[in-house]
């Protein structure tokens, strides 16, 4: 990703998080299920797991963080939520009024994670 565009992007997503939070918005959640042996999930959290506590997003969408075991036994805060099964890690679900409303499966690489990520706030805000 060219310099330039990654700052478009970042700017565009800070632009769309401050809308929600200066409009009242609820917040939803974003539910991080990983494996602790999962390479994509020590990349996640090196690269944009690292950041993602820092970034105006996660004022309007916190990340809970919930294995795979933990996640499969209901022992996480948003068990009585409706979603759909989670079979692989990591997959990250955005959960709104105690229901599944976009996924991401997977990690490959930090520009992918955050293009999902403004697919899941601009799907918040009624875009999609």
């Amino acid at each position: 990703m060219k310099p330039s565009a990654s700052k478009n992007l970042s700017a565009n997503l800070s632009l769309l998080v401050l809308l929600f939070i200066t409009q009242g918005l609820r917040a939803d959640d974003l539910l991080y299920v990983y494996g602790p042996e999962c390479g994509a999930c020590r990349k996640f959290q090196s690269e944009a797991g690292a950041i993602y506590p820092k970034t105006e997003a996660a004022e309007y969408m916190p990340l809970i963080k919930v294995t795979l075991e933990d996640w499969q036994a209901g022992r996480h805060p948003l068990n009585a939520c409706e979603t759909k099964p989670v079979y692989g890690t990591p997959t990250f679900l955005q959960i709104a009024d105690c229901r599944e409303v976009d996924r991401i499966t997977g990690y490959s690489n930090n520009e992918l994670f955050w293009f999902a990520l403004e697919r899941m706030l601009n799907r918040s805000k009624g875009e999609e």
